[in-house]
Formats: structure tokens, C-alpha cells, sequence
């Protein structure tokens, strides 16, 4: 009976069987029960974490250009000095006279219904023959370049030589100066300026002009 209930007792745990072994009185060894040892329970490791999926499409980056555009600036031309239309203004109502500081060229603007400006002096040979003013079958050298404003400047053979100044000298047209006198129209003002070079320069307000010194001339 003590074999029988110590053998049941050791299948519950092995520290009863240690106390039946300890216990007297039977005929001979006790039978030895192994019980299994419980299976530990052990976790899984985890499964490692997928590395981040690469995007679809690479971003493209387009370098900005740091180079800087060169530009280049178009000079302008400074305004030139303006006159005093009334140090050239002479007797006569709306006539202006000037002289080129070299002597060669006398020089005229008149304000009338259609302006005027005009140059009498060393004209160029090259300058193309005219006809006459007494005597328009006749062909002879100009003795004017004139310009009357809105149309296409032409030298003349004038018999009145009207860009003179008659009561007394003209005033010299320093270089590099411009006389403007306003038109009696929106397109009838007139300009003149000398340049040392180039001679004497005359335009009016719609593109048409004349620059004509002893040697050259260019009209339009």
C-alpha cells in the first residue's frame, strides 16, 4: 500500500518522491520514477523588419545653373548741352543765327509756317550742281544746304543769301552744344548742333536732316 501511493504521489512531483524514498519498512528498492522535465517555452525571435522599400522612381534633381547671364549694357549717348535760343535770336521775329566756331559756316533756323534751317559757307566740291536761282535751266554749284522741316534737306543756289545775318555777326554755335527752337507744329521743331569733325548738323523732328562740313556732307 505505501509503494502504490508513493508511486502515485511521485507522478505529481518529483519532491514527494524524495520523501517516500526516506520513508522505512518494504522488502526491497523503491522503483525510480523519471518525470519529464517540462519544455521550456522559448519566444521565436522576430522575424527582422523588411528594409524599406526603395520608391518606385528616383527623384531627379536638375541642378540650377549658379553661372550668371552676362548682359551687356547698350551705351547711350549723354544729352548734349542745350542753348539759349535767345543769345541767336535776331531782329527779325522767329530767326535764330549762329555761326560754326571756325568761320566756315553761317547758319540759320527761322520759325515759319513750315521751319526752316539752313547753312551758308565752304560747301564741300563734292556737293552735286543745282539749278540756278536765276536761271533753273542752268546748273551751277549750291551756295546753300537747307532743310525745311518734314521733308528730304537738298542743297540750293539761293539768291537772297537768307541764313546770313545781316545786323551784325552771329553769335559762334560752341562744340558740342545743340540750339533747339520749337516749330509751329507738333513736327515742325528744328535742331542744330557743330561737332569739330563732322561739321554742322541740322534735323528736325521726323528724321530728316543734313551734317555738312568744307570736305563731306550726308543729306536725308
Amino acid at each position: 500500500m505505501k509503494r502504490i501511493g508513493c508511486a502515485a504521489v511521485a507522478v505529481v512531483g518529483a519532491c514527494l518522491l524524495g520523501a517516500c524514498g526516506s520513508s522505512g519498512g518494504g522488502d526491497g528498492p523503491m522503483a525510480t520514477v523519471i518525470t519529464d522535465r517540462p519544455t521550456p517555452i522559448t519566444t521565436a525571435p522576430s522575424a527582422p523588419s523588411a528594409a524599406p522599400a526603395s520608391p518606385s522612381t528616383a527623384a531627379t534633381t536638375t541642378p540650377t545653373s549658379t553661372t550668371p547671364t552676362s548682359t551687356t549694357a547698350t551705351p547711350t549717348s549723354p544729352a548734349a548741352p542745350q542753348a539759349k535760343p535767345q543769345d541767336y535770336a535776331g531782329n527779325a521775329p522767329g530767326w535764330y543765327y549762329f555761326s560754326s566756331p571756325s568761320g566756315k559756316f553761317e547758319c540759320g533756323i527761322a520759325v515759319l509756317e513750315s521751319s526752316i534751317a539752313g547753312c551758308h559757307g565752304s560747301l564741300p566740291s563734292s556737293a552735286p550742281e543745282v539749278p540756278g536761282s536765276g536761271a533753273s535751266e542752268t546748273a551751277v554749284k549750291p551756295n546753300a544746304v537747307q532743310l525745311i522741316a518734314g521733308s528730304p534737306a537738298k542743297f540750293e543756289s539761293l539768291g537772297d543769301p537768307k541764313f546770313h545775318r545781316f545786323d551784325g555777326p552771329a553769335a559762334a554755335l560752341p562744340y558740342g552744344e545743340e540750339l533747339t527752337v520749337p516749330g509751329s507744329g507738333s513736327t515742325n521743331g528744328l535742331r542744330c548742333s557743330v561737332d569739330e569733325q563732322t561739321g554742322v548738323t541740322c534735323t528736325d523732328q521726323v528724321g530728316h536732316g543734313f551734317t555738312v562740313s568744307d570736305d563731306d556732307f550726308d543729306l536725308r
